[in-house]
C-alpha cells in the first residue's frame, strides 16, 4: 500500500521509505536486538546509580541558529533508538541571543512522570 503513495512524498522521503521497506527481517530482527540490550543497559545503569532522569544539554555545540540540525538530534538520538521518553524545555538564552534548552530522558514506560 505505501509503494503506491511514494508519489505524494517528496523525493528524499520516498527514498528513505523504499530503503526501509528493503531492509531484510533478519536485519530489523538484529536492530530490534540491539535496541533492547541498549535499553536494557541503560536501565542497569539507571537502577544501580538511582537515576530517575537523564539531564543533557539539548544541543552539543553552540549554534549559530535555531532550528532543526544534525548537532541537537545527536543529543537525542540514544533516547529515541531505545525509546526512552525525552523532553526539552527552555533553559534561557546564549550570549548571542539564541535559546538555550535543557534535555532530559527518563525511564522506559515513564513518560507520565518524566512530564509531572
Amino acid at each position: 500500500m505505501v509503494c503506491r503513495l511514494l508519489e505524494q512524498y517528496r523525493p528524499r522521503t520516498a527514498g528513505l521509505i523504499q530503503t526501509g521497506q528493503s531492509v531484510s527481517a533478519e536485519f530489523a530482527a538484529e536492530a530490534r536486538a540491539a535496541q533492547l540490550a541498549v535499553r536494557r543497559r541503560v536501565e542497569d545503569a539507571m537502577r544501580e546509580a538511582g537515576i530517575d532522569v537523564w539531564i543533557s544539554p539539548a544541543a552539543a555545540l553552540a549554534l549559530r541558529r535555531t532550528g532543526w540540525n544534525r548537532p541537537a538530534r545527536r543529543m537525542n538520538l540514544l533516547w529515541t533508538f531505545i525509546g526512552l521518553p525525552a523532553i526539552t524545555v527552555p533553559a534561557g538564552s546564549s550570549a548571542d541571543g539564541l535559546p538555550l534548552g535543557l534535555q532530559m530522558a527518563g525511564a522506559y514506560g515513564d513518560d507520565e512522570r518524566l512530564l509531572a
